[in-house]
Formats: structure tokens, sequence, C-alpha cells
């Protein structure tokens, strides 16, 4: 009979544990029964405004992190419009740097040029000499400004004529 009891305790006391976790009140009476209420409640009220203070800071956060990612759209934004605006300027830049290919023609009026072309065959048939013809015309144009039309036509098939030689 003593083990019956032994084991009867030994499973009631357990329970009765289990029962105070489930109610920390459990078993209280009169006053203490109602103090024990009312802490519950307040650390129950505790814990609610702490998890709403909690929610409330992680709702903040991902205000703030809203905040800092359209700022960092409209930094991306404003980069791509200066590198485009970059680019047009550099484009401008280039086509306005870029050498204008004259001729050696472009210095004469077209009678003088047809003339001068029946007289230097070569001119647009020989690529080595047209090429040199060329550079030197924009040389003579440079040294010499003034020098214009048939003379200067002139002093460029000469300079092809001393360079390559006259049956060349």
């Amino acid at each position: 009979m003593k083990s019956y009891l032994l084991a009867l305790s030994l499973t009631a006391f357990p329970a009765t544990i289990y029962a105070q976790q489930a109610d920390p009140c459990a078993g209280l009476v009169d006053f203490a029964l109602g103090q024990c209420r009312g802490d519950q409640q307040k650390l129950q009220q505790q814990q609610i405004e702490h998890q709403q203070q909690e929610l409330q800071q992680q709702q903040e956060r991902q205000n703030q992190l809203a905040e800092q990612q359209r700022q960092m759209q409209q930094q991306l934004e404003n980069m791509r419009l200066q590198n485009e605006l970059l680019q047009k300027q550099l484009e401008h830049e280039k086509s306005e740097n870029k050498p204008v290919q004259r001729s050696v023609t472009d210095y004469s009026k077209p009678a003088e040029v047809k003339s001068w072309k029946s007289d230097n065959p070569w001119y647009g048939v020989d690529y080595a000499k047209t090429a040199f013809a060329m550079r030197y015309a924009k040389q003579l144009q440079r040294e010499q400004p003034d020098l214009v039309g048939r003379p200067f036509l002139d002093a460029v098939s000469d300079k092809v004529r001393d360079t390559f030689g006259a049956n060349k």
C-alpha cells in the first residue's frame, strides 16, 4: 500500500507543477489571488507594449531603408542623366575638333581644276601620288595661305614630280 501511495504522489506532484506553470496564480485565494492576477495582467500589458515598441522600431527602420533606397535611385538617375550629357558634350567636341578633309582641288576654281587634272592624270588614280599630293597641299596651304588657284595646283604637281619622278 505504501508503494501505491508513493506512486500516486509521484504522479500527482508533476501534475501540480504543470498546473502552476499554466496558471501561476492557481492555488491562491482571496487577496493573494487578486494580487497575483493583477500582477499577471500588468506583466502581459508590459509584454504587449514592448512588442508594440519593437514593431514601431521595425517600421521606422523599414521607412528609413525605403527612404535611403529612394535617394539612391534618385542619385543613380542623376548620374545617368549626367553621363548622357557628358557623352553628348564629348560627341559635340569630337565633331568640332574633327579636321575637315580637304582635297587638293578645294583650293582652286572648277575650270582651273579641270585643266590641272588633264595635265596630271595620276590624280585620283595613283593612290600614293594622290595621298602625297593631299598631304602636301595641306602643308603648302599652312605655309603659303595666299597661294591659290592654278599656281597652287602647279606647286603641288611640281612637288609630286620632284618626289616621284617625272615618269612614275
